[in-house]
Order: C-alpha cells, then structure tokens, then sequence
C-alpha cells in the first residue's frame, strides 16, 4: 500500500508553507540584487583600470619630457660654458691685434722717416756743384719705390702688396677672430633655441600642475591674448587655441561663476565631445570670511542680539553689536547654538543691501519654564553689502561666563 498521498496532505496542510514561498522569493530577489551589483562592481573595476592605464601613461609622458627637459638642460650648461671659454679666446685675440696695430703703426712711421730723410738725401745732392748724378739717380730710384706703396699708407690700409711678416701675422689673427665671432653666433642662436624649448615645455607640463594648472604657465605673447580674447580669461579650450596652445594638458578656464579645470585635447577637432573634459571646480576663494561670537551674561532686550566676545572674526565681517555685512557675494553658511528662557524666540534675519527692511530667513524657540537648549543653522546666498543678524523676539537668552551662547558663520563658496 502506498504512502504517496499520505504525504501529499500532510505536506498541504504544513502550516509554514506559505512563509517558505515568501522567504524563497526574498532570497530570488536578493540574490538577482547581488548579481545586479557584482555587475555594477565590475564595470566599475574595469572603468578604474581603463582610468589607472591612461593616468600611467600620462605619468609616462611626463617622464619622458623631464629626461628630454634635464638633457636640455645639460646641452644648455654646457654651450654656456663653450661661450664663456670662447669670449675668453676673443678677449685675448683683440688684445693681440691691438699690440699688432700698435706695432705696425710704429713701423709705418720708421718707413715714413726713412722716406723723408731719403728725399732730403736727394735735393742735397741736386744743389752739389760736382754732384754725383749716379748717385743721384739711385737715390731717387729708391724714394720713389718706396713713396709709391706709402703715400697714403694708414694704420687700417689693407694693400697686402706691401705687407711685411707683421702683416702676415694680423691677418692670421684676423681669421682666427672671424672664426671664433663665428663660434659665438652659433653658440648664441642654440642657446636661444634651447631657452624657447624648454619655455615650451614648461609651459604645456601638467602642473600639479598647476597648478592648474592652470597651469600652467604660458609662453604667449600678452598682445596676442588682449586682441584674441578681448582681454577676457579664456573660457574654453577654444579660447586656449586662439592663444596659441598646441600640446595637451590641464588648465583653468572661466565657467558661468566659477572656475573650472579641465583637460584640452587639441588634437582633436573643437565640435569633439573630447576635445573638452571637465575634471572639476578649483578653489577660488579670494576672500576668507569666519567668525565666532559669543555671550558671557542673559540677553533680555527684544532686539538685535550683541556679543560680548569675537573669538575669531577673520575678514571683519562681524561686530559686537551683532551685525554681518557680507563682504564678498557668495555662499554663507550660519549656526547658533544657546540656551532659553520663557518661551525663548529668536530669528535669522536678513537684509539686503539695496532694502530698508529686515526679513525673517530663519527661526528657533524654546519652551516656557526651565532652561531649554536652542539652535538654528542656515545657508544662504548673499551679496556683497547684505547683513545677516539675530533677532531675540521674545523670552530671554541665557547665559554665563562659560559662553552657553555661540553664533558662527563663515564663506562656503565666493561668486566670482
């Protein structure tokens, strides 16, 4: 005889069947969400590689170009140094050819002395009654070669004709000073090249890049940025074009109100989503704006709360007499923390620099009888000129020495 249905009712009637079912179908659920998130991880792991193989081929390309810049570098030292030694050698050649000058100018006069007594020798052997006309003749004769090459004979005469050893030698110094004059051009227009290829370099280099890098810093003519950008910060990569960059990297550029880094791939055409890639906001706080005031004794007066103490106030921003003038537009943030009495009411008020009267931005209240803690916290958009204060509506503002009341604000983000 067969058990078979036997087991079936019973299994039918099994009271916990039905929580079973369901608990069978939460962990079918929760093992589809853990799949679902596996796969979440996964691609995530892949993006993190893709983002580790291009950061260290980044990385690789600025290796490459600090070797390329330190080996330009060395060139430079070195060429330097070749100048040096070769404005020695000039030195030395200039004085050696002064003393040669000075040489043959002393020569130049013996010749003409020479030449003079010469002459005289002749006319005094013409007015002789039994002169000698050979004598004569031959006298003459040599006046006369040597007038002819000399007559208009200078320091800086360059008839090679009539030059001596003397001569010979001026102009071998000549061609040595030709050749180092030479040396140093040479030396002058690869030092020259060498400077614009390291500006170039330095200039396009990711600045930690600056920097932002901004980066970096740039080569471009200040003539080229005022006529291309009408003397605007440059607000896109396209911008960045037009001054004259080429090679990729991080800058910073003007956004609506703020500024942005982002990566310029010039190589790629402006209407390529790549060409532009945001990467984040830069700090761009200009002005540093906190304060800290508190309250050492009750505040009883309905009206503007005052402050006792200014533990931090840096930018100037708050006075005792509890009035906050923004100095800069921006994000503000504002906290107070206290004690109350008799039903305590207090409200965050503003007023516009261009308004007459104070609006309700923010409330905190205490119950009636003891001593009940109060606080309020408020972030708000102001600008420049607007006030921020505390107005005590009703009930009173406990304190003692120990400063139980404390109001705090300060500068989350500058409009730029």
């Amino acid at each position: 005889m067969s058990t078979q249905p036997k087991a079936h009712a019973i299994y039918q009637n099994d009271p916990f069947l039905p929580q079973r079912d369901v608990v069978i179908s939460v962990l079918l659920r929760q093992l589809k969400d853990i799949s679902e998130r596996l796969a979440d991880v996964e691609s995530a792991k892949k993006g993190m590689i893709q983002d580790l193989t291009y950061m260290t081929k980044r990385l690789a390309d600025v290796e490459n170009a600090n070797k390329e810049m330190t080996h330009d570098l060395s060139t430079l030292k070195l060429s330097e140094q070749r100048s040096i030694d070769t404005s020695k050698r000039l030195a030395e050649t200039n004085v050696m050819l002064e003393n040669v000058k000075k040489e043959m100018a002393q020569d130049l006069s013996n010749l003409k002395n020479e030449l003079a007594q010469m002459k005289k020798q002749a006319e005094g052997s013409k007015s002789q009654p039994n002169g000698n006309g050979q004598n004569l003749d031959d006298i003459q004769t040599q006046a006369d070669l040597l007038a002819t090459p000399f007559q208009n004979a200078t320091i800086d005469s360059g008839d090679e004709a009539t030059a001596s050893a003397r001569f010979c030698n001026c102009r071998r110094l000549t061609s040595v000073t030709d050749t180092l004059s030479k040396d140093m051009a040479e030396q002058k227009s690869k030092l020259k090249d060498l400077t614009a290829k390291i500006d170039a370099a330095t200039s396009t280099t990711p600045a930690s890049s600056t920097s932002s890098s901004t980066s970096t810093t740039s080569t471009t003519p200040a003539t080229s940025y005022v006529s291309k950008t009408n003397g605007k910060m440059p607000s896109s990569c396209a911008d960045l074009v037009k001054l004259g960059y080429q090679q990729n990297g991080i800058f910073s550029i003007m956004g609506n109100k703020e500024v942005e880094s982002v990566y310029c791939d010039f190589t790629k055409a402006s209407s390529d989503e790549d060409f532009q890639k945001k990467i984040g906001i830069v700090n761009r706080k200009t002005t540093r704006v906190s304060f800290h005031a508190q309250r050492s004794t009750a505040f009883k007066q309905p009206g503007t709360v005052s402050f006792e103490l200014l533990g931090t106030n840096e930018g100037k921003a708050m006075t005792e007499s509890g009035i906050f003038t923004a100095p800069t537009p921006g994000t503000y943030s504002f906290a107070l923390s206290g004690v109350g009495l008799a039903s305590v009411l207090i409200n965050l008020e503003k007023m516009g620099a261009t308004e007459a009267a104070w609006s309700n931005v923010g409330q905190t209240s205490g119950m009636a009888g003891t001593l009940i803690p109060v606080s309020l916290r408020s972030t708000l958009r102001l600008n420049k000129g607007d006030q921020i204060r505390l107005n005590l509506v009703d009930g009173i503002i406990a304190d003692v020495p120990e400063h139980r009341t404390n109001f705090v604000g300060f500068l989350l983000d500058e409009d730029l």
